[in-house]
């Protein structure tokens, strides 16, 4: 990855959060709120993927203050113990994971959207497969989420979430520099303003912006 363009967004502040994290939170958060807005989020859910998603129940803490916690839980523990302390760049990863998701084909053909509903669980398990990509896989991390949610995901949903999201993106967690510049950059961007174009297709405000890189990378 270029230093110039991925320093910035990993840069911590004085409580140890980097600064990707909140604008990913950002764009999350836009998504979820267009969908929000839209006749769509009637619509119940009519596949599996969707239900599993949307879980028993839909966390009420803002997804920013949900980034926050499972960032900050994962630093309270002693590295001895197996936990991993999430950086800066996991955030970034999390956020191509998640556009992967959404537009993979399987994502597609269910109809799963970043919404109210899913937008936590969605993170959660990009957040651990962002983490285990890193080279640190993390050991039981499943408290972390059901915390950081207030107990709204449970913590014997992960696994399943975790199989689910590898399947639909076909194992394709491999991230190239190109890749990882070009989403720095969208987060730097922001959420971009609600258009008819943009509806609620991608998997945060910015997906659009980022589906060029997604075209034309093979991995």
């Amino acid at each position: 990855m270029s230093a110039t363009v991925a320093s910035p967004l990993l840069r911590e502040d004085d409580q140890g959060i980097p600064r990707s994290l909140p604008l990913l939170a950002a764009l999350v958060e836009a998504e979820a709120r267009l969908f929000a807005a839209t006749a769509a989020a009637s619509r119940p859910a009519d596949s599996g993927l969707v239900r599993a998603f949307r879980g028993c129940a839909a966390p009420k803490v803002p997804i920013r203050v949900f980034m926050e916690q499972i960032h900050l839980l994962t630093r309270s523990v002693p590295a001895t113990q197996g936990m991993v302390r999430i950086d800066g760049t996991a955030f970034v990863l999390t956020g191509i994971y998640l556009t992967r998701f959404v537009r993979s084909a399987a994502g597609r053909e269910a109809g799963i959207l970043v919404e109210p509903a899913t937008a936590h669980r969605l993170v959660a398990v990009a957040v651990l497969l962002a983490a285990k990509f890193g080279g640190h896989p993390p050991s039981n991390w499943s408290w972390v989420f059901e915390d950081s949610s207030e107990g709204a995901i449970r913590a014997e949903e992960m696994a399943g979430l975790e199989g689910r999201f590898l399947r639909a993106i076909d194992f394709r967690l491999f991230v190239d520099s190109a890749g990882f510049d070009s989403f720095c950059k969208v987060l730097e961007r922001g959420p971009r303003a609600p258009s008819a174009e943009v509806g609620c297709s991608s998997a945060a405000a910015s997906a659009l912006a980022y589906k060029a890189v997604c075209r034309r990378r093979p991995g």
